[in-house]
């Protein structure tokens, strides 16, 4: 995932909404503006640079989310690791010609709309934008699972055409010792051989892996380092992504350490490609994720 970034986005938040006791807007890494969650239900850090979350800990669990140690925190960069949002295109787009890679979601600042508490203990948040003809709203439901709704409405004059994607990077205890299962017998383009692909049993992870699966069910990532196992269930998402860098890659990126693929793997619901969406003027269309943790026997 490439973090070619633009300038810094001079659009500041409007206004800070009132915050329930569970959350706190406070300065993080960098200084940028980020809330804080610490509910009982669990806790979790978003940044409003990418509406960008960067920690999920369900009450009683350990980190779900993987950030990288090396992460930029200036307000331009795309943050390495978390959950970035790739919108309103992914890579260089259904076509290959936009720029920057996988939009302008992950590097703008988005507005804190509002925070509130739910009745299972957790805290809803709700962030929002408005640029190049395009309402974006970002729900993010922090409790014992982490459910992730992204909500675009085209206000151009004219249809446009949008991807999108939840670029989910998940704490692993050992990437090669990780089975993820649900793909099976799944189409898949494999993005580093340019081939096209079916998927032959559990997918486990020697080596670098890029590949956008056909793919609407849940995925199971099963992290016997960690004695865990992670459900990634997506809601009308036609797509699954599966990224690791392997050494190789990581060591390309300034923004990451070079031992670090080894604690990561990327499972995201997105919807690319030839699932790319048109939008008519004032019509909307969400995308959507839920994450779940269960311990291993």
């Amino acid at each position: 995932m490439s973090n070619d970034a633009p300038a810094p986005d001079s659009q500041a938040p409007a206004r800070t909404p009132r915050l329930p006791r569970y959350a706190a807007l406070t300065p993080g890494r960098g200084g940028q503006p980020r809330l804080l969650v610490d509910a009982p239900a669990a806790s979790a850090e978003i940044y409003l640079h990418g509406a960008h979350l960067t920690s999920w800990v369900p009450r009683g669990g350990t980190e779900v989310i993987f950030t990288s140690a090396q992460a930029v925190f200036d307000g331009a960069k795309a943050i390495r690791g978390g959950i970035p949002l790739c919108l309103p295109w992914f890579g260089a787009g259904p076509d290959g010609d936009q720029k920057p890679a996988h939009g302008w979601g992950r590097t703008s600042t988005w507005e804190l709309r509002s925070a509130s508490t739910t009745p299972e203990g957790g805290v809803r948040v709700l962030l929002g934008i408005e640029r190049h003809d395009l309402s974006a709203l970002y729900e993010v439901n922090v409790g014992e699972e982490l459910d992730l709704l992204l909500s675009l409405r085209s206000t151009a004059a004219s249809g446009q055409r949008v991807e999108a994607a939840l670029h989910t990077y998940l704490a692993v205890g050992d990437v090669t010792a990780v089975e993820v299962t649900g793909l099976e017998g799944g189409q898949y383009l494999d993005k580093l051989t340019a081939t096209h692909e079916v998927q032959t049993g559990a997918l486990r992870v020697s080596g670098p892996v890029d590949r956008v699966y056909e793919h609407q069910g849940p995925v199971m990532v099963t992290d016997p380092a960690l004695g865990r196992r992670l459900t990634i269930a997506g809601a009308d998402a036609p797509n699954v992504v599966v990224w690791n860098p392997w050494s190789e890659g990581a060591k390309a990126f300034a923004d990451m350490g070079d031992a670090e693929f080894a604690s990561m793997l990327c499972v995201e619901s997105a919807s690319v490609g030839a699932h790319a969406v048109t939008l008519g003027p004032g019509e909307s269309w969400s995308l959507g994720t839920r994450i779940s943790v269960e311990p291993l026997d």
